[in-house]
């Protein structure tokens, strides 16, 4: 199962206010390995104000359900203000990986900077296919069509 979680970035908040909005929706007091979500702010406030979250989510698998983290900008940022869900669940408490979007003129940066001080932040090129897309039909195979439940759309 996905969950998806919308945060309202630039100009409502900046990149780094952003970034320390997602550290504290996604960590818990039993979370595990939290500095390297601080370490990883310069990083992750570039990719935000490179508008990458926008069509592509930030990805983290722990535990519990796949949390999909999109970040609103412009109109749409400052409309919906600065709310976001609480989750029902800690994603970081046990072993979890996060998987980054970002161009491919920044990749190799991007990934040689997290590698050294984040490894539990992958970095992943805008441009390739969406992963969890295949995971989900190669999980539901057997199936017509995928579950997904989207608890954010409007409709």
């Amino acid at each position: 199962m996905r969950v998806r979680r919308d945060i309202s970035s630039i100009p409502e908040r900046s990149a780094g206010e952003t970034w320390q909005r997602v550290i504290e929706l996604i960590t818990g007091a039993d979370s595990r390995d939290v500095e390297q979500l601080r370490t990883a702010a310069g990083v992750m406030g570039s990719l935000i104000t490179d508008e990458h979250p926008a069509a592509r989510p930030i990805l983290l698998e722990g535990v519990g359900a796949q949390l999909r983290i999109y970040c609103r900008y412009g109109m749409g940022a400052v409309e919906e203000g600065k709310n976001v869900d609480a989750l029902t669940w800690n994603p970081t408490a046990g072993d979890w990986a996060m998987h980054v979007p970002c161009d491919a003129e920044n990749l190799e940066w991007v990934r040689q900077s997290l590698a050294k001080t984040s490894p539990r932040l992958k970095v992943f090129d805008v441009a390739e296919d969406d992963r969890a897309e295949d995971d989900v039909r190669s999980g539901f195979a057997n199936r017509s069509e995928p579950i997904i439940v989207d608890w954010n759309k409007r409709g």
